[in-house]
This record gives C-alpha cells, sequence and structure tokens, in this order.
C-alpha cells in the first residue's frame, strides 16, 4: 500500500486485540477508523476509534540532496545484511519528511473498562507516553511514535442520551515520502595507471 495507507493499516493492527473483564466474560475491543456520531448507538462497545487528523513536513528531519535508506522501500528486495542500515544499496533524492497525526478515542458505556483499558495502553507495546513505535511491515520500518496529548477523559452521549466513557489520545508518527528510489552503479574498472587511457590531447 502507498504512504498514508500504510500508516493507517498499521495503527489499527498496532490497537487490535485487546479484551476487557465484564464478569466471567471476556469482551474484545472492536478498533476502526472514524465514524459519525449518527453512528454511535449502532456500534458494540467497548470500542476504539482511530482518525488521522493531519501529515505535516517535519523541519527536524529535513535532508537535501542523495540520502541512503537504512531500509528496502515497499516492492524492494531486502539486502544481505538488513541489521546494517549501512550496506542498503537503495537511494532517493530529498526524501520529504511527515509527521502524522492521530487521534485515538476510546470508548465504553462502563467507567471499569475506560480504566482497564486505560492501564493496558499505557503499555510499550501500544500507546505509551515514551519509547513508542510503530511498525510497518511493507518496508519493514519501525517508525518513532510520540504521545503528544492524552490520555484526556471524558463523559460523552450518543444520540439516543446513552452514556459513553470516553479516553482521548494524540499520536504522532514519523513519516517520509520518497523520491525516486535507485540503486547507483558499481564502477566495473578502475584506472590505476595513467597509461591506461588515451590522453584527451594530441601528443
Amino acid at each position: 500500500m502507498p504512504w498514508l495507507l500504510n500508516e493507517d493499516a498499521a495503527m489499527r493492527r498496532k490497537l487490535q486485540g485487546l479484551t476487557v473483564i465484564d464478569g466471567a466474560l471476556e469482551l474484545p475491543v472492536g478498533v476502526r477508523f472514524s465514524l459519525p456520531e449518527s453512528e454511535l448507538a449502532d456500534q458494540t462497545f467497548p470500542l476504539i476509534v482511530i482518525e488521522r487528523t493531519r501529515a505535516e513536513r517535519d523541519a527536524r528531519r529535513e535532508f537535501r540532496g542523495r540520502v541512503q535508506l537504512g531500509y528496502a522501500p515497499e516492492g524492494s528486495k531486502p539486502w544481505a545484511d538488513m541489521a546494517d542500515p549501512s550496506a542498503s544499496p537503495y537511494f532517493t533524492d530529498n526524501p520529504i519528511p511527515y509527521l502524522i497525526d492521530y487521534q485515538v478515542t476510546v470508548m465504553a458505556r462502563k467507567q471499569s473498562h475506560i480504566t482497564e483499558l486505560t492501564a493496558k495502553l499505557a503499555a510499550v507495546e501500544f500507546l505509551p507516553v515514551r519509547f513508542g513505535y510503530l511498525e510497518i511491515p511493507e518496508d519493514a520500518t519501525i517508525r518513532s511514535m510520540e504521545l503528544s496529548g492524552g490520555p484526556e477523559f471524558h463523559t460523552g452521549w450518543d444520540e439516543y442520551r446513552k452514556r459513553l466513557f470516553q479516553v482521548a489520545y494524540l499520536v504522532q508518527i514519523t513519516s517520509e515520502v520518497l523520491g525516486t528510489v535507485y540503486e547507483p552503479k558499481k564502477a566495473e574498472k578502475v584506472i590505476t595507471n595513467v597509461g591506461d587511457t588515451q590522453a584527451p590531447w594530441p601528443s
């Protein structure tokens, strides 16, 4: 998938598989992208709703000129030692770095479910305040992910005035739009003796 779609899919995968305890039951937590308010009453809770809110250029990671890529871009073959980024054969010109912002909203009918999910989401593999990450399998990268806001707790209501407990997070991940990706051609012959080549002027 292309830029933005890869990140969206990765965010959804990261938050899937959570559950909450409800008496003797273990309830799965649904994950989906943004939905209109009019649909809230039709949902099954607990529910995590993801909304991509902004993508802006990241001046802190701005590059100019040719850049060696420490990963294999989507559709490109891996190299022999992927653990060594300096061995990458892939280069691009003037990649444009971005920060992609998401709002993640957790909704539940019960306060106890919100509390349990907030505790689980604080773990480093989900939405920690520091040292978060997002895995993008399409290019085998692990992106930096920061919690720029939240968790913030709210109480809302659906269209039928049924109460919904909510907790909101603001999440920011790193990304970049690449220029043309290429592999520089290696020199086939190195001339070590000036006598090996003809002088460009008459002798």
